[in-house]
């Protein structure tokens, strides 16, 4: 049997869907890249990881109010490729200032991260909002929304690497400054793509907030698993930090996100036979139980080691949530769904980055590794009471 789902195949047959997956990937290393850079600079300024936790958190909560922003021009008419060139112009523009403004002080370095996350090229809610345009089969969709949850662990894979190795060779100011180019190169090739002419409309009238109600579980899960790998995320940067070898941080990311995308593609070869409901409550609590054993690592090699094993859950239970967010998603306003989903992402991993890096300063890695499990130990609990109550049903009167 094929590692890929034979649902895959004619996705990426077809021209169209290819080159929009591949380009819009390639639009999104940069987010990755800027995120590991930042905070090398940050440590190499302040050598603080409370600083490092502030810092990381400004940086998500930047890109999720921006995505949401942006993508909100796009959905009303405004030309998807001038804002993704644009926002990505002044991504770029934000991450050099990072560089040439030499401060050691965490509030003026967070107000820098601040401003060059808020214009981080909006690549998600763009692609998501393509796919029922080039995708009209249900079906199609929900497998690409499946490859795509998969696929997208290489960006964290090539981003980190390409930040921490540029770290590494010249200096974290160089990876900074290479996030910037990453991010240009790749909105450019995205813009590119055809068919981004066809989304949005100032037609289209806005989500009522009745019509989200039914998301209101999956965005709470979502924002709690995020808000779990952040926790482990801070915890490797610190792990690395204290057996002396920062530059080991890309390489760990890299390890992670390359379980994650075996993970993923083994999880897709296996169809949810009970529901994707119950699939991804036990995925949640499969990823609790990965990060509470990262807690007792002995050193970075079986931390990698370790790291493959918890990622190989985070696809396939992304992947997941996805699903459902298409199947509940209100019609006609997918990318604005997904842009909400994407802020519920990035406000976890905030408050997950935020929490996590006093955590590292205070009482070391172990620690946040282990407190790490516990969201999505929550997120498991919420699915779970959802799945009860929609399969609750009155007893008949007897």
């Amino acid at each position: 049997m094929s590692l890929v789902p034979s649902s895959y195949g004619p996705l990426l047959r077809t021209p169209t869907v290819a080159r929009a997956l591949g380009t819009s990937l390639l639009a999104r290393v940069g987010q990755p890249a800027g995120a590991l850079a930042v905070t090398l600079l940050v440590i190499q300024r302040t050598g603080s990881y409370a600083a490092v936790g502030v810092v990381a958190a400004t940086w998500v909560i930047g890109v999720g109010v921006g995505s949401l922003f942006w993508s909100r021009l796009v959905d009303g008419g405004r030309s998807a490729r001038a804002v993704l060139v644009g926002t990505a112009a002044g991504n770029a523009a934000g991450l050099v200032a990072l560089v040439t403004v030499r401060t050691g002080s965490a509030l003026a370095l967070t107000g820098l991260t601040l401003a060059a996350a808020l214009f981080t090229p909006p690549a998600v809610p763009v692609v998501r909002a393509l796919w029922p345009v080039v995708l009209t089969e249900p079906d199609a969709r929900a497998s690409m929304y499946s490859l795509e949850a998969t696929v997208q662990e290489l960006i964290f894979i090539v981003g980190p690497s390409l930040a921490g190795a540029a770290a590494a060779v010249a200096s974290p100011s160089a990876a900074v400054l290479l996030a910037g180019v990453l991010a240009v190169v790749g909105a450019v090739s995205f813009a590119a793509t055809p068919g981004l002419e066809r989304i949005g409309s100032s037609e289209r009238p806005p989500v009522r907030p009745g019509a989200l109600v039914p998301l209101v579980p999956l965005f709470a899960a979502g924002f709690l698993l995020l808000c779990g790998l952040s926790w482990v995320e801070v915890g490797v940067v610190g792990a690395a930090g204290t057996a002396g070898d920062t530059a080991a941080t890309g390489a760990l990311f890299a390890v992670w996100s390359a379980g994650s995308l075996v993970g993923g593609l083994l999880g897709g070869a296996r169809p949810a036979r009970r529901g994707p409901g119950r699939r991804l409550l036990l995925l949640l609590a499969a990823v609790a139980g990965g990060h509470a054993l990262l807690a007792v690592y002995p050193g970075l090699v079986a931390l990698g080691a370790l790291l493959v094993l918890a990622g190989g859950l985070v696809a396939p239970a992304l992947a997941g949530i996805y699903t459902l967010v298409g199947e509940v998603a209100p019609a006609g306003a997918v990318a604005q769904t997904f842009a909400g989903l994407a802020v519920a992402f990035l406000g976890g991993s905030a408050t997950g980055s935020a929490l996590a890096g006093l955590v590292v300063q205070a009482h070391g890695p172990g620690t946040a590794f282990l407190l790490g499990a516990v969201p999505p130990a929550l997120a498991a609990v919420l699915v779970g009471l959802t799945i009860a109550r929609s399969v609750a049903v009155p007893r008949p009167a007897g």
